[in-house]
């Protein structure tokens, strides 16, 4: 009689975590979640609570390519309302236009990089005549809006009335850092006394982690972090979590606190790892940081009742303090365009400078000169074309769907004279040397002079790359003796082990943590899931 393998055999077998890998990287698909909703929600005013070093806000820094299209008696509508008309050159993925942003956290250290990440760039200063084409050649795009920057340095328990009735709050992989007599703060400061019209957050799903290993793995394959404060018998993901919710249990948190502060939500979940896996639990356990959207409703009194919670709890009461003010003024010719006429003309001499006779709208969108012509509104550039006798605007190649992003540009009649670089037959090569030239160095104002390096050729996004730590991203060191961090790549977990009712976080005695992050790297060392990341 043949027998099939033990039940040890088959632990025996995987007794090691399971390859779980994310692309984009974790905290780049948190990222992605949050811009995509600042896009669809027109977002302009922005709060990051446990900012870390700032890498949301380096991006919201970052100025929009153009202005969103301009008013009627800036560009008035054209009379035919053709479908054909450029009237507005709307994105694919829609740009943001911050006029506000803030970040918030407790790490010094941490807000270092953050007061570096969003402070203005230089940029090439005009002449003195005003001449906007002195600068087209800095490496900074230009900035079409103002921007104000605002950081600080403080606990989240305490009031700062800046941040009262802000438009959108963000709290990324924050919330489970959060010691027990700070977290029933959480709540009533932000959507009570800050009441924001979006409230953004994001935490790891404690669901996830039973993907890091098999089914019938032993508890002894997972390698984590037993819960500090010892109310289950949880593996967390990284030290300093107080704990991680399940789907079910982040739903009922989410469920319970937009009805007590007024607003609707919705929950989703953001992270699938690329590894299939083999036992088909992909779509049961979900996406590896659980998500959510707050939007406001209407309620009178929260922030009055928020505020008197908050009296109640009797925390830390230390104002916060204002690390830096950036101010990033928008370019001065910004919303000052020029005629359709001398847009148009600027158009045709740049496609005979650079001998072509069709051109990317965009790719000449970003010659300097000819975005500072139109004031920032690149409706202005189409709309010059479209008028233009000697310009044509091409939409889309036949059979072809509508890109915006591969519009173009034909110089009606081509291109007037092609440059030979390249002597005749019948010429010597000492034809094609320009008359200025002189030995051993180059003539100034040469049509031969090297204008740009060839290592960046073609690099469009050289300008808008950003560099991103092989850490993980985004780890702002909250605690107020602890330091309760936001970490960015949280990794992992054991089987899941029966919270089946909400805890109470507020009745946990602190003495019962383990104090896990009195180092400033708290965030940072000793998150051994590299895999994850």
């Amino acid at each position: 009689m043949t027998h099939g393998p033990t039940l040890e055999a088959i632990r025996d077998e995987y007794t090691e975590e399971l390859k779980v890998t994310f692309y984009p990287q974790l905290y780049l698909q948190r990222r992605i979640w949050i811009l995509d909703v600042m896009r669809a929600e027109k977002v302009t005013k922005v709060l990051d609570i446990g900012c870390g070093e700032g890498q949301l806000l380096a991006v919201l820094c970052q100025p929009a390519p153009w202005l969103s299209p301009p008013p009627a008696h800036i560009l008035p509508t054209l009379p035919e309302e053709s479908t054909n008309s450029a009237e507005k050159y709307n994105d694919e993925i829609p740009n943001i236009h911050p006029t506000h942003v803030m970040g918030l956290d407790i790490s010094s250290n941490d807000l270092e990089f953050a007061v570096q990440g969003t402070a203005p760039q230089p940029e090439m200063e005009l002449d003195k005549d005003g001449d906007y084409c002195s600068a087209k050649f800095s490496s900074v795009n230009p900035r079409w809006e103002d921007l104000d920057v605002k950081i600080w340095k403080g606990g989240l328990e305490v009031i700062n009335e800046d941040f009262v009735d802000i438009e959108c709050i963000v709290s990324s992989e924050v919330i489970e850092h959060l010691p027990p007599n700070i977290f029933p703060a959480f709540a009533p400061v932000i959507l009570g006394v800050y009441h924001p019209r979006l409230f953004l957050i994001t935490t790891p799903s404690y669901t996830f982690n039973a993907r890091f290993t098999a089914p019938m793995a032993p508890p002894s394959a997972r390698k984590g972090y037993p819960d500090p404060t010892r109310r289950t018998d949880r593996i967390f993901r990284h030290s300093d979590h107080k704990f991680e919710w399940s789907v079910d249990e982040f739903q009922k948190w989410c469920d319970v606190t937009a009805r007590d502060w007024g607003y609707e939500v919705k929950v989703s979940s953001v992270g699938r790892a690329i590894e299939v896996d083999e036992w088909g639990r992909d779509t049961e356990l979900g996406g590896a940081s659980s998500v959510a959207v707050f939007k406001q409703c209407e309620m009178d009194g929260r922030e009055q009742r928020g505020r008197e919670i908050l009296q109640a709890l009797q925390l830390n009461t230390r104002p916060h303090d204002l690390l830096a003010h950036h101010r990033h003024p928008a370019h001065i010719y910004s919303k000052k365009p020029r005629s359709l006429e001398e847009i148009g003309l600027k158009v045709k001499e740049k496609l005979e400078e650079f001998r072509e006779g069709l051109v990317r709208v965009e790719e000449l969108w970003f010659e300097r000169d000819i975005a500072v012509l139109c004031g920032g509104w690149i409706e202005m550039l189409t709309r010059a074309v479209e008028q233009s006798s000697f310009l044509a605007l091409k939409r889309s190649e036949e059979g072809m769907r509508d890109r915006r992003a591969d519009w173009t540009i034909e110089l009606v009649g081509g291109v007037a004279r092609s440059k030979e670089y390249w002597p005749k037959e019948e010429d010597s090569s000492m034809d094609t040397i320009p008359f200025d030239w002189i030995s051993g160095g180059e003539a100034e104002g040469s049509e031969w002079e090297w204008g740009e390096s060839t290592d960046m050729d073609g690099d469009v996004s050289r300008n808008e790359s950003e560099v991103e730590d092989d850490l993980e991203d985004d780890s702002s060191l909250w605690s107020n003796r602890n330091q309760w961090a936001k970490t960015e790549e949280d990794t992992g977990i054991l089987k899941p082990s029966g919270w089946g009712n909400m805890i109470d976080w507020a009745e946990v005695d602190d003495s019962d943590i383990y104090n896990s992050g009195e180092t400033s790297t708290a965030g940072w060392d000793g998150d051994e899931s590299e895999n994850t990341s």
